[in-house]
């Protein structure tokens, strides 16, 4: 699919603001002069600030930041506008890109297979922030063959839909039909959000855009009674629609009101749980003014009001308003236009290949091209404040996804046509 590129929601006007990430990345200069046409360059470590050592979530005694130097791997290349990159929980050690015309194709061993694991491009309506954009493979899929995906259809609504594949362990299996068990109207063509993840507690959660159009003109980021702007939490264990789990804030209610779990979010653009304290991180795509990251641990998730559209990010929108602080949870790293314009949410490393990275969370900007991490600051606690972040590597080209393999290794995708792995230099 060849088309418009841009992917996350967003105002691309007037790109003004202060970077007010965390801690060290206002050190960082986000030039790109001298870089090597076509593959990324890393930042090196330079924050005489940062901390010397620090414990991750986990406790583990961690390597600063400023004395990381990344290595970016190329995975595979030559995909057409790839937007998620993901694991089937199996053993096989696959890797699944999804490309937003509709196409999923596996990576064994760093190569792509020559015939798509999945085409559904005559379901999908694509172009701009439309198509293909999530893939979620239910936890018993190596028996059951069970997966769920997440696009726009040729109405440009929202569906998620549950396939099931012939053989499980085939890379160009046969598939059945998509069975909808969720379909939302969407009012713009914008801010569909698209990701979809089962949750530590075996649930499906799914990332709802505000439905799109800019500020929010519906007011659906507070509006209890809409799926638009909120953090849905299905069901799916039975065939057929899925249901809301009992203790949903609203589950026993009749209607898409009963699938919110979380609210206040304007284009939750790739959320993840690290899988060594179940916390949830969200990528939220801002205004015109902030992008943000929010973090919840998993027991603190329910009913969690992350703001829009009465804040943006940690600042008042429009930010003329007083709007009251109270009922709200703010991001844990934020950052202006200055320095970004379209944050990419991501994930935390567990993987083995790389201690020094152990517990850096990971995310990017798709505009300025940049990948950056971010560690609770030493005084923290590991609370919801007080994070270090730091831009780690740039000229990413378009960094549409993150995304995690079986073991915990985290890989970057480029819209353009490339995954990349996370690594460190000379390990």
């Amino acid at each position: 699919m060849r088309g418009p590129r841009y992917l996350p929601g967003g105002s691309r006007a007037h790109h003004t603001g202060a970077l007010i990430l965390a801690a060290a990345l206002a050190a960082t200069t986000l030039a790109t002069a001298g870089c090597t046409p076509g593959r990324p360059s890393v930042t090196p470590a330079s924050d005489p600030a940062s901390p010397a050592s620090r414990a991750d979530a986990t406790g583990t005694a961690a390597v600063p930041l400023s004395a990381i130097t990344l290595d970016l791997a190329v995975v595979a290349r030559g995909f057409d506008d790839p937007v998620f990159v993901t694991h089937a929980g199996d053993g096989s050690g696959r890797l699944f890109v999804v490309e937003q015309g509709g196409g999923v194709y596996v990576v064994r061993d760093g190569e792509p297979a020559a015939s798509p694991f999945l085409d559904l491009s005559g379901e999908v309506s694509t172009g701009g922030e439309r198509g293909l954009l999530g893939l979620a493979f239910a936890p018993d899929y190596e028996r059951s063959g069970v997966l769920y995906v997440d696009y726009t259809d040729h109405a440009g609504d929202t569906v998620v839909a549950r396939l099931t594949v012939d053989e499980p362990a085939s890379d160009t299996p046969a598939a059945g039909e998509p069975e909808a068990v969720l379909r939302v109207e969407q009012p713009y063509s914008n801010h569909n959000g698209g990701c979809i993840v089962f949750g530590p507690d075996g649930y499906l959660w799914v990332g709802m855009g505000d439905g799109g159009s800019g500020g929010d003109p519906e007011g659906n980021g507070q509006d209890p009674e809409t799926p638009l702007g909120k953090m849905l939490r299905l069901d799916v264990s039975e065939r057929g629609a899925a249901s809301a789990p009992a203790d949903n804030p609203r589950g026993g209610d009749a209607g898409v009101s009963a699938f919110v779990y979380q609210s206040g979010l304007r284009n939750p653009w790739r959320f993840s749980f690290d899988r060594a304290t179940s916390d949830l991180w969200i990528g939220d795509v801002g205004q015109n003014a902030w992008e943000e990251i929010d973090r919840v641990p998993l027991g603190d998730a329910k009913a969690a009001n992350f703001g829009w559209n009465a804040w943006e990010g940690s600042h008042p929108f429009p930010e003329d308003s007083s709007p009251a602080r109270e009922g709200f949870i703010f991001p844990v790293i934020e950052y202006g236009h200055s320095q970004g314009q379209s944050v990419t949410g991501g994930h935390v490393y567990r993987g083995s290949r790389h201690p020094e990275l152990e517990g850096v969370y990971f995310y990017a900007d798709y505009v300025e091209g940049w990948l950056a991490g971010a560690r609770p600051a030493a005084d923290s606690g590991g609370g919801t404040g007080g994070y270090e972040s730091r831009v780690l590597a740039k000229n990413v080209g378009r960094p549409s996804s993150l995304g995690e393999d079986e073991a915990g290794e985290v890989y970057v995708v480029d819209h353009g046509d490339t995954v990349y792995r996370i690594g460190v230099e000379g390990d």
